[in-house]
């Protein structure tokens, strides 16, 4: 295997997605060909994730909340059908 340096490592580039979104953005689309497709797609997933909470921050407080309760409220509504469809089935 071929050893790479800290700043290219798929731990590094994951937590600089985590920490520093529109940074992890840049270092994933320049890196887009060295990384396996499964990678990239985790690695934009997260900071993807990661910036809409980020730019929750500017939003009004109320606006904030409500955005990210309804989210969660989403999330849970679709965690409930599928369960329940794969019961009936």
């Amino acid at each position: 295997m071929n050893k790479q340096p800290w700043h290219r490592s798929e731990k590094f580039l994951l937590l600089l997605c985590f920490f520093a979104p529109p940074i992890g953005y840049v270092a994933v689309i320049v890196n887009k060909k060295k990384l396996s497709r499964e990678l990239w797609l985790s690695n934009l997933t997260v900071a993807t994730i990661i910036m809409s909470i980020w730019l929750l921050k500017f939003l009004p407080h109320q606006w904030g909340t409500i955005i990210l309760l309804t989210g969660a409220g989403i999330y849970w509504y679709q965690r409930i059908v599928k369960k329940f469809k794969k019961q009936h089935r």
